[in-house]
């Protein structure tokens, strides 16, 4: 069990707690301060904080907490002047505003300890010039904080943490489609992403899925590999997928001689004499910005069909053996 794991097993960890263990953490100065202000804005809600902990200013961290006690109080009693005379209305209230500031807490932290142990898991390489967003991160706080289905959280972790290792990977509008996402649709999508195109020497430019192996996605043909046309349009209508489901890339064939990759699955492919010398068009659908940014999250599967389908005709239509 992790140490993060344990503390949270055995009580919350306390402010110092999430501070202290943050800090043992060996990051580039860059990732660390990004790191330090996403603890602050998620945890304490005081981006500064961590600074302040870092230049071991112990006191004044005890000093703005007993200040936001105080402000907190205040506020309390003057909601409660105001409903002085229903005392029954004021327990409600409380007990209603209470348990949602602690369950959007729950979330925060939950979220923020999750991003931490990726960053010890996959430490980033190499050091980041900028620091990430403040306004990014209020925006992903407020998201954050209403999520308590743990899948939802562990993207939003992974979001997090590949944010810190490099700011403006992750653009604001992905992570509201993110929000937005019910189980099925994500369900769909992970089925999309398992069956999807990549070669990553290349970056996203020829990441997709190719629909050639079956036919026309128009016409339902990828119903066997559970992308049927109303899974497709519902992708579609959540901003995963774009909106044409008959476009096409031009693949050189001299790309395929880097790595590819189908879901999970790697291949390795060598080109012979009969290979064509000049760009192969065949039949895609694309992801949108936010599609190929929640791709990166989601750790793919495969489907064993669509793999099958895909090295055959890869090899027939390409005129390539496999390496």
């Amino acid at each position: 069990m992790t140490e993060l794991a344990e503390n949270e097993k055995n009580e919350s960890l306390s402010t110092s707690d999430f501070l202290s263990f943050v800090d043992g953490i060996p990051l580039p100065p860059a990732i660390k301060k990004s790191l330090w202000k996403s603890v602050g804005r998620l945890i304490t809600g005081l981006v500064d904080v961590p600074v302040a902990y870092l230049e071991a200013k112990v006191q004044q961290i005890r000093t703005e907490a007993n200040a936001l006690t105080l402000v907190t109080k205040k506020a309390s009693e003057a909601a409660a002047n105001e409903f002085v005379q229903d005392q029954f209305l004021i327990e409600r209230s409380v007990n209603h505003f209470g348990s949602r500031l602690l369950r959007e807490q729950i979330n925060r932290e939950k979220t923020v300890q999750l991003a931490i142990e990726d960053l010890k898991t996959n430490p980033p390489i190499g050091e980041t010039e900028s620091e990430i967003d403040e306004d990014w991160l209020e925006m992903f706080s407020r998201i954050a904080e209403t999520k308590s289905n743990e899948d939802v959280q562990l993207f939003l972790s992974r979001i997090l943490s590949g944010e810190i290792r490099k700011p403006g990977t992750f653009c604001p509008k992905t992570i509201q489609t993110l929000s937005l996402l019910d189980q099925n649709t994500a369900k769909i999508f992970q089925m999309f992403c398992d069956v999807s195109f990549e070669i990553s020497q290349f970056g996203d430019g020829f990441t997709c899925l190719i629909c050639d192996p079956f036919g026309s996605a128009g016409n339902n043909d990828l119903s066997s590999i559970g992308l049927n046309y109303t899974n497709l349009t519902q992708l579609q209508d959540a901003g995963l997928i774009q909106t044409s489901l008959t476009g096409w890339l031009a693949i050189p064939p001299q790309v395929l001689l880097q790595p590819t990759r189908i879901g999970n699955i790697n291949y390795r492919f060598r080109l012979t004499e009969d290979t064509p010398k000049e760009p192969v068009k065949v039949n895609i659908i694309s992801f949108t910005k936010a599609g190929l940014e929640l791709r990166k999250v989601i750790h793919s599967s495969n489907n064993p069909v669509y793999n099958a389908k895909f090295e055959e005709w890869i090899v027939n239509k390409f005129k390539v053996t496999k390496g």
